[in-house]
């Protein structure tokens, strides 16, 4: 057994006996491309793509042409990691779709079934939430991808979409590419005019989101919950967010 082979033998060990837990992100990545690039020692290119990205969901996260910008990746590595991202976004996706209208009535539901959905979003995108009165979902659409001045300056056409909906409440959310969930004056001017335009036609606003990178910040609450796990969520104030980053 060569070198390369022990070492990919070590890490599949390490992963059946401790899970992924008890792996670095430079070992969980090289484990995957053990599989797209059996015979190519993938250590040093783990690491490139790391030092690219900057982190393994931002790997998992780009699109095949941004990974073949990197040295060593080809087509077929880059196919293969940028779907495995995919299948883990519709994986998230199908838990809240495993009811006909899944519930989003807390924060931390509705926050991730909403940060889900924009995992791979590259450009900072607007979504819309439409509830019934018994807070269960019955529409979502993105209102507005890339430059979202426009749009957050002018209500109309997300309360336009909530009444042909029928919503009794909304949610809305638009990313920060940069991963900062701190929400600029900007944001927080269009959240107040939006909230004031759905109280005119009787519309509930039951809350407006910023979301960043595995967190998001609650304008209703003005926290922050941290998504630790799909199952494991922790809130807390921006100060605190930012010590513990």
């Amino acid at each position: 057994m060569n070198e390369h082979a022990g070492h990919r033998s070590r890490l599949r060990e390490t992963f059946q006996q401790n899970g992924i837990e008890g792996m670095a992100d430079h070992q969980v990545l090289e484990l995957l491309l053990t599989y797209a690039l059996p015979r190519v020692d993938v250590n040093p290119l783990a690491h490139r793509l790391l030092d690219r990205f900057g982190s393994l969901e931002q790997v998992l996260s780009a699109r095949p042409d941004q990974l073949q910008q990197v040295s060593g990746v080809g087509e077929s590595a880059a196919v293969f990691l940028s779907l495995l991202g995919e299948v883990d976004r519709r994986m998230l996706l199908q838990r809240f779709s495993s009811e006909k209208r899944p519930v989003l009535a807390t924060p931390s539901a509705l926050g991730g079934y909403l940060l889900t959905l924009s995992l791979h979003d590259r450009y900072e995108t607007l979504r819309l939430v439409c509830l019934n009165k018994k807070y269960e979902l019955i529409y979502e659409s993105v209102v507005s991808s890339g430059s979202l001045t426009e749009v957050l300056a002018d209500p109309r056409p997300i309360l336009e979409t909530a009444l042909v909906h029928k919503a009794c409440f909304i949610a809305l959310a638009h990313n920060h590419p940069s991963g900062d969930p701190t929400p600029s004056q900007e944001d927080v001017n269009a959240a107040r005019c939006i909230e004031a335009a759905a109280s005119t036609v009787g519309i509930g606003v039951v809350d407006q989101f910023i979301l960043g990178r595995g967190a998001l910040y609650s304008f209703r609450s003005d926290r922050v919950l941290l998504f630790i796990s799909p199952t494991e969520v922790t809130d807390m104030t921006l100060a605190e967010y930012y010590r513990r980053a």
